[in-house]
């Protein structure tokens, strides 16, 4: 237990450290989707005009007419109290924008105490996997500092929350498996239909989940009735929360089988508010040939996932070369990993925007990432512990490149990059070196904070060809610092005791860490 309450701390420190306190991107329309529902108004404002078929995922029409945001309703559900706390507490700080205030609310009042939890998930389903608490211990806080996880605590995007209830998901099912109470096979079906609300695509994690599950159970047991009222006690937790989600979108849009995503394209030929605009290449988003959304976040060089998760490549090579020394219930969890993150690149594959967007890494397929470096990290940890001399110099460099690279995605602006690269018409941003674009960023901010410039000259040259006025003010404006305090000046707060808080809290997180790490490492 005091593991754990370290575990708990020194991620709660971390996680609110790099917070931004903003919502953005997706996030943000489905901030209005939540907005919406508990004030009784149109989720899509009724003067709304699309500037381009590409905004497909900002409209749809659904019963009677009504204009909705076509995104999953999991996020908004989960943003609805956060939210309606925010536009009450808002009165006490009329000087802060309302829609920033509760933003910030919902950052840490959500979003924050549910990445925490992630976390202690983490832990829990390394000691599930019989790792000692200091194995388990140091392995939560590798992967909280060096995956992808950390960039997606920062931004609020759905990634963190799926994964939060795929990795309870998997615990319970571990429970269940090793204690065999039944309420944790049907926890374990809980936690995947809430990922279900959340993300329909999570029907792959769905699939994975009971698939291991199933797999433990007939490992442990050859009796097939007992393999049977295992997957029903699973469905019973699954079921109930999916059909919830089936509920809603039938009263949204008027069928149980439909995909908002799915009718809000076919809607792009058949209503007039999107007549006069550019068409869009046929059968779009399903425009690439499949190897393009394969090989590239595998190895293109900006989203490779073994880049922007650089523990990943190493952990799997140990992970081969241990084995035969693995218990076969973390054997068949990454066979059934690996096979949910083939699973999610090939629904992927062909999609114009199989990179992402903007998004850190490869977004569609870090979470598959995280989930299979769970017992990794852990193994890791453990062969360092045991490692001497070269071996363990390297592996420990391994370990500090992987948090220099997460904590560097979480510094500047994640779009900061995908906005140069649209300066560079003659460049494909989706093949550019994003990490090595974000070290030259942060070392422009540096060089401006002691040339005492908001934007220096030969960063400028260097990295952005402007096409106009408007462009190098929408790129001067996403070239700032991206962590709460540097923010404050948009949420109207005093200066000096926001930075003197943030500095706390990251002194905290650091020396809670490196207590932590030596103590137990």
């Amino acid at each position: 237990m005091k593991t754990l309450i370290k575990v708990s701390l020194i991620a709660l420190l971390w996680i609110s450290a790099i917070n931004s306190g903003t919502i953005n991107a997706d996030a943000r329309l489905r901030l209005e989707m939540a907005h919406a529902w508990w004030r009784g108004t149109e989720e899509v404002d009724p003067d709304y005009q699309p500037q381009s078929r590409e905004e497909f995922f900002a409209l749809v029409k659904g019963v009677d007419g009504k204009r909705y945001i076509p995104y999953d309703v999991g996020q908004p559900m989960l943003m609805l109290p956060g939210d309606w706390l925010g536009t009450q507490l808002h009165r006490w700080f009329p000087k802060v924008g309302e829609r920033d205030f509760r933003s910030l609310v919902i950052n840490f009042v959500i979003f924050v105490p549910l990445n925490v939890a992630a976390v202690v998930s983490c832990f829990w389903l390394l000691r599930l996997f019989d790792f000692n608490e200091r194995i388990a211990g140091l392995g939560s806080i590798t992967w909280l500092l060096g995956t992808t996880f950390l960039h997606y605590a920062q931004v609020p995007q759905q990634n963190n929350q799926v994964l939060l209830f795929v990795t309870i998901g998997y615990a319970a099912a571990l429970a269940f498996v090793k204690r065999g109470i039944p309420h944790f096979a049907v926890i374990s079906g809980i936690g995947l239909g809430a990922a279900f609300l959340i993300r329909l695509t999570s029907i792959i994690h769905v699939l994975t989940v009971l698939l291991f599950l199933v797999g433990c159970v007939a490992y442990q047991s050859r009796d097939k009735l007992k393999i049977i009222q295992v997957m029903g006690l699973w469905l019973g937790g699954f079921l109930p929360l999916a059909l919830v989600e089936r509920v809603l979108t039938y009263n949204r849009y008027g069928s149980f089988l439909v995909n908002p995503q799915s009718l809000s394209l076919k809607q792009l030929t058949t209503e007039p508010i999107w007549a006069n605009l550019p068409e869009l290449p046929a059968n779009y988003p399903f425009i690439n040939p499949p190897y393009v959304g394969i090989l590239g976040p595998l190895f293109s060089p900006a989203k490779s996932i073994f880049i922007y998760d650089p523990l990943l490549l190493p952990c799997l090579v140990l992970g081969i070369v241990i084995w035969k020394r693995l218990s076969p219930y973390i054997q068949w969890y990454l066979v059934t990993g690996i096979f949910n993150l083939g699973l999610h690149l090939l629904l992927t594959s062909r999609l114009d925007f199989w990179h992402g967007d903007a998004a850190w890494g490869a977004r569609y397929h870090v979470t598959s990432v995280q989930l299979l470096l769970i017992p990794l990290v852990a193994l890791f940890i453990q062969d360092i512990l045991a490692a001497k001399r070269l071996k363990l110099w390297l592996m420990r460099g391994i370990i500090t490149l992987a948090i220099i690279v997460q904590i560097s995605s979480v510094i500047l602006l994640f779009s900061l990059e995908s906005a140069q690269a649209l300066s560079l018409p003659s460049a494909s941003q989706y093949l550019q070196f994003r990490l090595g674009e974000r070290w030259t960023n942060i070392a422009c901010e540096i060089d401006s904070y002691f040339s005492n410039s908001s934007f220096p000259e030969h960063c400028l040259n260097k990295n952005i060809s402007f096409v106009n006025s408007r462009q190098e003010y929408f790129l001067k404006d996403r070239h700032q610092v991206a962590l709460l305090p540097f923010n404050y000046a948009r949420f109207g707060f005093n200066r000096k005791w926001v930075f003197i808080l943030w500095g706390l809290v990251l002194t905290l997180a650091i020396v809670t860490t490196l207590r932590f790490c030596l103590k137990t490492g």
